[in-house]
């Protein structure tokens, strides 16, 4: 969102006119200096570490020196990881930088040898998805299983048996956790680029991490992993780096397996075995990750960066932002801007460790830096009673009447759910952009105040977690019995989807206990609101083909002010999502209920982003704080018209947009507007800023209009704009408002507000705006498409379209026919025939300090 600052002359001449005849209101503090969002110092930090990798080059094409690629025989190692990190960081496969490394890697791979370089070699082919690498990805695949210790390798079908004891360099016979870590990485990749992996190898791995797992004595509810394994391991310390590997290795077998003893119904999308995953395996992976938690930490002994990437890799893989008490995305990025910000050269290194050469610690660095960044689709919401072990270290209490098989809980009883879903959408609706999911559990964070004169205040607290939330379009809330949630996370909630964010809600194989339960917080968090079924006609149903109303015809939603903001289904779907081989190849014929509900959830993701892209991890939305008490005459106070029979629209957007104005344009602003009826002649004589967000046809009495136009003859500004709703709502209001103007002022037409006059002037309006540094000559905007019925499919930039009608050379009606209050409550809509939020804010910004100039 752009940043603007008044002109200290121009805020005198605006001369902030009051609601009533009052002094004008002072200009408040000039704001503090602010420093620099981390998610810019992270673009900045990815930018100056391809700057630096690209120079460090050879003159033959690679990043291969003598300590690794001769002594150590690793030869290709150093540039597969410095082309795998570059790949990562946005450079294409055929920039001039990587050509030659990947033409060299090629060659290596002819002739296999180490396998670090060999699954490194991997995760870069599947990276930059040539197909004719695919025969070279599965060379390397089987390379690596055939090379496995403790296998057994069928020569015809490749299928491995025995008890696997891991992988070494390979030319000694001791595996090690490390070496193991990698093949497993260059496997899965394999699998991600088409190649054929047995599925005996997954199990094989699952058992081999479930096995070698150490508990410590005084905490059997944790688990870890050294370096090597078994008497080779004796006497050597627990690790933190080889922890994280244990439990990547885990999430990874799970998910190259891609199996599911669910035991699922397909007619009816009901499990019998919901949320078993076998008792060991669960087990398993909740020690790693409770030990991970308590020994959290990035600096390791000898290989910081190489743990750096293994931490991103879980927190991405196991799609927890929080691992234990450490926002680890956060706390990592503020610690490797801080380490380059230390040099000179754009290089993130530091020590002697082993990965502290520069071109490792900074590949590793900007492995974590990209791939973490990776926006978030969907964020799963955590919930249900949980006992606090401390260091972040969280045991779930299962409800005493649904109870979930041993080591689950009744909030995530499918593990790939929201996976699935994110790996769909992707694909259907955003052309397979990269794009995360991730695991929110605020039960993590503590929301009480501070104290003391500087602590914070837990209200803070949660506007501030909100305000990381909504970097994730869609909230996904599911489970099994009754839900269970803390104050602070139903206020969460609550100021998530009045901020724009869109809630999804499932009951898990249709539980009764929780869809009583859903409704029942909906309508405790949204008054006056309640679910509904969704209607036949709803934009949902249009946005792809593939899904019909009588597919899932008991589908509820959630209407606030012009949108849909909550789609719930009290029948299973997220038994479907939980299995890949329900994902259509061809989503405009589903052949079965199970694609039926990938295709649903598409719609439903398509509707609640506008089709946008989310931003990248660590964007986060300023939070206007609620009403404020003691709100003098000389603020600026706007009303909102409230028309018969409609309900409020847009509830929040003149609270942001004051917020806004209070925050950047230096104006003494109550964030509490008014609601008014335009027959309270009374009320609205206080008033000279109104606005009229319409969702409705409009049918005033004579008795309204004159009130309205009694007001804007005596100095009153009108701005008016159509809400979402779909493009025969948006049609109708367009239209009655039209026929509003005419009744307000019979002799005036609306005109269109152009940049400059007839007698070629600058209009006042975008003098105003250019004087304010607001840039409204072009704005992100759907219209209608040309010459036909509907919406374009996406927002684009267009010349801003405002009309207008003057009463003595001053613009008294200020009208959009395009949606901005619903824009700058943050909500959007692919129906939706609208500006983007930052050009609704900047528009409305202008409207307001134009109305304030005389």
């Amino acid at each position: 969102m752009s940043r603007f600052l008044l002109p200290a002359a121009f805020a005198l001449a605006l001369g902030l006119v009051p609601t009533v005849p009052t002094p004008p209101a002072a200009a408040a503090a000039p704001p503090p200096k602010v420093e620099e969002e981390l998610v810019e110092k992270v673009r900045k930090a990815i930018d100056n570490g391809v700057r630096y990798l690209k120079k460090q080059q050879n003159p033959q094409g690679n990043w291969e020196g003598i300590v690794l690629g001769t002594l150590a025989d690793l030869e290709g190692g150093t540039t597969a990881l410095v082309t795998l990190a570059l790949l990562n960081c946005g450079v294409k496969p055929d920039d001039p930088a990587l050509v030659k490394p990947m033409d060299y890697l090629r060659q290596l791979s002819k002739n296999p040898k180490k396998t670090y370089v060999v699954a490194l070699c991997n995760l870069v082919f599947a990276e930059a998805r040539d197909p004719k690498d695919l025969p070279l990805v599965q060379r390397n695949a089987d390379w690596l299983i055939r090379t496995a210790l403790g296998w057994e390798v069928d020569a015809v079908t490749g299928v491995p048996a025995g008890t696997l004891r891991g992988w070494s360099y390979p030319q000694n016979a001791i595996a090690d956790n490390s070496n193991t870590q990698y093949a497993l990485l260059g496997l899965y990749a394999a699998k991600q680029a088409g190649a054929k992996v047995p599925e005996a190898a997954w199990r094989g791995v699952q058992e081999f991490y479930a096995r070698t797992q150490l508990t410590p004595p005084d905490n059997p509810q944790a688990g870890y992993w050294k370096y090597y394994n078994g008497m080779a391991g004796e006497g050597m310390p627990e690790s933190i780096s080889m922890s994280v590997a244990g439990v990547c290795g885990l999430l990874i077998a799970r998910m190259g397996l891609d199996a599911s003893e669910q035991k699922l119904d397909p007619a009816t999308g009901v499990a019998r075995n919901c949320g078993d995953y076998g008792a060991g395996q669960n087990a398993a992976l909740a020690r790693g990750m409770n030990w991970v938690a308590e020994k959290f930490r990035f600096e390791s002994p000898k290989s910081t960066f190489y743990n750096v990437y293994g931490i991103e890799r879980l927190g991405r893989l196991s799609g927890q932002r929080f691992l234990g008490a450490h926002d680890w995305y956060r706390e990592g990025c503020e610690m490797l801007v801080r380490i380059q910000e230390q040099g000179s050269d754009g290089s993130i290194s530091r020590g002697k460790s082993i990965d502290g050469t520069a071109h490792l610690s900074t590949a590793f660095a900007l492995l974590f830096l990209s791939k973490g960044r990776t926006p978030v689709l969907v964020s799963k919401f955590a919930w249900g009673d949980k006992q606090d072990l401390g260091n972040g270290v969280l045991v779930e209490v299962p409800h005493p009447d649904h109870k979930p098989p041993a080591g689950a809980a009744n909030w995530n009883r499918k593990h790939s759910d929201a996976r699935h879903v994110v790996e769909f959408s992707a694909r259907e609706v955003f052309g397979n952009a990269p794009l995360a999911w991730q695991v929110y559990d605020a039960r993590r964070r503590r929301f009480d105040d501070d104290g003391g004169p500087n602590g914070r205040s837990g209200k803070e607290k949660v506007l501030e977690e909100v305000g990381v939330l909504l970097q994730s379009p869609v909230l996904y809330l599911n489970g099994h019995g009754p839900l269970v949630l803390t104050p602070a996370q139903e206020e969460i909630l609550k100021l998530y989807v009045e901020e724009g964010g869109f809630l999804v809600g499932e009951a898990c194989c249709g539980d009764p206990a929780f869809a009583r339960s859903f409704r029942a917080l909906v309508k405790k968090l949204f008054e006056g609101t309640e679910l509904r079924k969704m209607p036949p006609e709803h934009a949902i149903w249009r946005m792809f083909p593939g899904v019909l109303p009588t597919d899932f015809p008991d589908l509820e939603v959630l209407d606030r002010g012009c949108r849909t903001v909550a789609v719930f289904s009290p029948s299973p779907l997220a038994g479907y999502w939980e299995e890949a081989k329900y994902m259509p190849k061809d989503a405009t014929r589903p052949a079965n209920r199970g694609e039926k509900a990938f295709c649903l959830a598409r719609n439903v993701v398509a509707y609640a982003t506008g089709m946008e892209l989310p931003k990248p991890k660590l964007s986060k939305t300023v939070i206007v704080k609620g009403a404020e008490t003691g709100v003098t005459r000389s603020h600026f106070r706007p009303v909102q018209l409230k028309i018969a029979g409609d309900p409020e629209p847009a509830p929040g957007a003149l609270k942001n947009l004051m917020g806004y104005l209070r925050d950047n344009a230096r104006l003494e602003v109550a964030l509490t507007s008014a609601v008014l009826p335009p027959s309270d002649v009374d009320q609205l004589a206080n008033f000279k800023f109104m606005y009229l967000h319409g969702r409705k046809p409009l049918a005033l009495t004579d008795e309204e209009v004159e009130n309205l136009q009694g007001n804007l003859q005596t100095g009153g500004l009108l701005l008016a704009d159509a809400a979402c709703g779909g493009f025969d709502q948006w049609q109708a209001f367009d239209k009655s408002f039209r026929e509003t103007c005419a009744r307000l002022f019979p002799d005036r037409k609306l005109e269109l507000i152009q940049p400059r006059t007839k007698d070629d002037k600058e209009d006042p309006l975008f003098k105003v705006a250019r004087e304010a540094n607001l840039n409204i000559g072009t704005v992100r905007c759907r219209r209608e498409l040309p010459g036909g019925k509907g919406a374009e499919p996406e927002l684009r930039n267009h010349p801003l379209h405002l009309e207008g009608i003057k009463i003595d050379g001053r613009w008294a009606v200020v009208y959009s026919k395009y949606d901005i209050g619903c824009a700058i409550e943050g909500h959007k809509a692919a129906d939706c025939l609208g500006h983007d939020k930052d050009s609704a804010i900047r528009v409305a910004s202008a409207v307001v300090l134009y109305s304030l100039k005389r």
